[in-house]
């Protein structure tokens, strides 16, 4: 059986935490930043945590083809393709529509990578196990592991939770009274309630009209002993959109915190949100733990 590489996640320190500020952000209020874009080179972020549990199970089980479904930008597929080709693994992507003659800076990455694309129209895309792309590559290739999409499942949350006492290990001397995250399929969330390192977790979700999302998460971890709080009302567009206020933010931030460079779909809209509510007096903890999840490639989905 092929052994997973070691990769850079496993040797944390606190260099990973920085001390940040947003511009309504009040005095006496502290902002610390879990630089989980630091951590891993090519699955930057919770993509390496979300992928690691099921990488060991496909080489465990002896599988050759590994297969995901993803956007053509998505940070998902990104992160797959380079860390299945390091694992010895052949991956296999379904992409969400049709593929266009010029593939997508994130695609090319993929296909460098070895992995194989199958376009997939977005009806059935939606179906994703149950899609009639996902029986055609069974029947053509035999055996393959599949992934679910954006790396869930189980064994994604399994690894979240790993993350979340990593995080909590080194980052217990700040006693944080809150914990930030922002949410796309929930396995982060999911991961970091089960580790249970903080009294309150804040979600911030990236997709539009999520609050059938904050019920799932609470139907599968139920109350526990951390209190949540989640947020789905500030899409500044839609999911994978730019508004300008949110581009206007992000640089504004980065000229108060020139060594952090933010992602505009996932955490880049969870701290805009959150100098939101700073602004408007209701963010109520004193010292947050905001955790960077990666992401920075999306950049290539936008213009300017």
């Amino acid at each position: 059986m092929a052994k997973l590489p070691i990769h850079t996640a496993a040797r944390m320190t606190n260099a990973l935490v920085d001390t940040i500020q947003l511009p309504n952000q009040p005095t006496g209020v502290e902002l610390y930043l879990y630089r989980g874009d630091k951590e891993h080179p090519d699955a930057p972020g919770n993509k390496w945590h979300k992928l690691k549990h099921h990488l060991q199970r496909a080489l465990w089980e002896g599988y050759s083809y590994i297969a995901t479904f993803g956007g053509p930008y998505s940070n998902h597929i990104h992160a797959f393709a380079s860390s299945c080709a390091k694992a010895g693994l052949t991956p296999l992507v379904v992409v969400r529509g049709e593929t266009a003659p010029q593939l997508t800076p994130t695609l090319k990455d993929a296909v460098a990578a070895g992995a194989i694309l199958f376009p997939s129209l977005r009806k059935d895309y939606r179906l994703g196990l149950n899609a009639s792309v996902k029986a055609a590559i069974d029947q053509e290739y035999g055996r393959v592991y599949w992934v679910p999409e954006g790396g869930g499942g189980d064994l994604g949350v399994q690894g979240c939770r790993d993350w979340g006492y990593e995080i909590g290990q080194r980052t217990q001397a700040l006693g944080c009274d809150a914990w930030a995250v922002a949410a796309g399929t929930g396995t982060t969330a999911i991961g970091l309630i089960q580790a249970q390192q903080v009294e309150n977790l804040c979600i911030f979700s990236a997709l539009q009209g999520a609050s059938v999302q904050h019920q799932q998460i609470v139907a599968q971890v139920g109350q526990g002993k951390t209190c949540l709080s989640f947020w789905d009302d500030d899409w500044n567009g839609g999911f994978g959109k730019l508004s300008d206020p949110l581009r206007q933010f992000i640089e504004v931030f980065h000229e108060l915190n020139p060594s952090v460079r933010l992602d505009p779909i996932y955490t880049g809209k969870a701290l805009y949100k959150i100098n939101a509510l700073m602004g408007s007096g209701r963010w109520q903890y004193t010292r947050t733990l905001v955790i960077h999840t990666g992401g920075l490639q999306g950049w290539r989905g936008f213009n300017g």
